[in-house]
């Protein structure tokens, strides 16, 4: 289990609370990159860390995420609000996970901007 260290403002606190293991973990190294490198005070590390992860990984704002995996030769799409629980729901179908993506992407190259979501049978 990892041991992170609490985020010094309540507010940058508060959206690495809700962040996977390993978009925390990119965060972390983001802010102690910009510590360290940059001589900049952890508190201004981490928020510009947590900005530069928004703008990487959008999904994070609307904590939806889209998941493009392989099963039995094609490519699916899973859209998620619980990225560990997507993950095991793969490993449990015998898929393999092939990328993370923004949504507003995924549904214009994919769908054409419009898509039909089915529930699971």
């Amino acid at each position: 289990m990892e041991v992170y260290v609490t985020p010094t403002d309540p507010l940058v606190a508060e959206w690495v609370e809700s962040l996977d293991s390993q978009l925390r973990e990119t965060f972390e190294e983001r802010a102690a990159i910009l510590q360290f490198d940059s001589e900049l005070a952890r508190a201004h590390a981490e928020c510009l860390a947590l900005v530069d992860l928004l703008r990487r990984h959008p999904s994070v704002l609307s904590g939806v995420s889209v998941l493009e995996i392989e099963l039995d030769g094609g490519t699916e799409w899973l859209l998620t609000t619980d990225l560990t629980y997507a993950r095991r729901y793969v490993a449990e179908v015998g898929a393999h996970e092939v990328a993370l993506h923004h949504l507003p992407d995924v549904l214009l190259t994919q769908y054409g901007g419009i898509a039909v979501l089915n529930t699971l049978g």
